[in-house]
């Protein structure tokens, strides 16, 4: 009997070592060949600094705030403009520093974020991939700031400006995320947390890469371009879980996994790919707590899933060409057909 128990668990360890190195190899398969010694030499001339305008402007003296103010309006000339010393600019900004939430969020910020070293070295590793596969692309001044619970756009990207509104990604248990109410579901604020801030910020950037098809766009359109949009992140992220990438939780990520040649057939079937439909691509591929095709136990944004495993099956197939090639594609149909994407299906 003990033996037979020995016998058991070693077999047990030896399935469980092959299927972790079998995810692992999965995730590295999704991943263009790339020379890191490049990667490394790129990133030696990178220098990713991150300004903090919150500590900037809760720090200010306020009874010298003119003068105060000018002295920051050349670093902070997006957020303050070219003359932020008038007497009605000092009025709203004493007002907002003033304001009991805002300081309430600012000591929880500098309680969190006292430092912002470790999120650095991921923006810079990041671009150092971003640039090996695209030489031309420039990146964009980096800010964290405090805007008042802004949960539409917790990231802020606007040309050379990237912004991270910290007090967006305090914790999905923070205390004034319950006062947002129902305007904000649950599957959204389970997001605000510090390990989606990088991942969000690519996304954002995702789209200087990715060439749009814009009129007549059916469901595989969009599908891709979300799908693209993901691809993006783990490419720049290639050490963050699918479950960061995605937004889903675990079990919503496994639904996706084992479902995927249920949901790819179903799509086929129903001849929604190339479907024109706008109120089609709102149901699967925008946010959602579940997409309503497929029951409260799916994952929202299953189209934009399945694009993503189509750009992961079309980099796969095509280990020689640059992944420029597929961000650029704006034909849905060549992509398909080059990725040969094939879901299996769970028996």
């Amino acid at each position: 009997m003990k033996n037979l128990l020995i016998v058991t668990l070693s077999v047990c360890l030896i399935i469980g070592f092959y299927a972790c190195n079998s995810c692992k190899k999965k995730k590295t398969d999704f991943s263009p060949k790339v020379d890191k010694k490049e990667i490394k030499k790129i990133k030696k001339h990178l220098d990713v600094h991150i300004l903090r305008y919150e500590q900037a402007l809760f720090k200010l003296d306020q009874d010298n705030m003119g003068s105060e103010l000018e002295k920051l309006k050349n670093e902070y000339a997006f957020f303050l403009g070219d003359n932020p010393a008038t007497p009605q600019n000092i009025s709203q900004l004493k007002g907002y520093i003033n304001n009991n939430v805002h300081q309430h969020l600012f000591k929880e910020v500098n309680k969190q974020y006292s430092g912002l070293s470790k999120m650095e070295e991921e923006f810079e590793s990041a671009f150092s991939i971003i640039k090996y596969h695209f030489p031309e692309a420039q990146f964009p001044k980096i800010y964290t700031a405090i805007l008042g619970l802004y949960y539409e756009r917790p990231i802020i990207y606007e040309d050379t400006v990237l912004v991270i509104a910290l007090d967006m990604y305090l914790g999905a248990n923070y205390s004034y995320y319950k006062r947002l109410g129902p305007a904000v579901p649950k599957y959204i604020v389970r997001r605000f947390a510090k390990e989606y801030i990088v991942t969000d910020c690519m996304k954002n950037l995702a789209f200087d890469y990715i060439k749009l098809k814009k009129m007549n766009n059916t469901l595989l359109d969009e599908m891709l371009t979300m799908g693209k949009c993901w691809m993006f992140a783990e490419l720049a992220l290639p050490d963050v879980p699918d479950t960061i990438i995605s937004t889903y939780p675990a079990e919503k990520l496994q639904w996706a996994q084992q479902n995927e040649f249920n949901v790819w057939t179903y799509l086929i079937d129903k001849n929604y790919l190339y479907s024109k439909d706008n109120l089609l691509a709102r149901k699967l591929v925008y946010e959602a707590p579940f997409t309503s095709y497929f029951g409260n136990a799916s994952p929202g944004q299953i189209g934009a899933w399945l694009g993503w495993q189509i750009c992961r099956a079309w980099i796969t197939n095509n280990p020689d060409k640059p992944i420029s090639e597929l961000m650029y594609e704006t034909d849905a149909q060549k992509i398909l057909q080059e990725s040969k994407y094939r879901p299996s299906k769970n028996i």
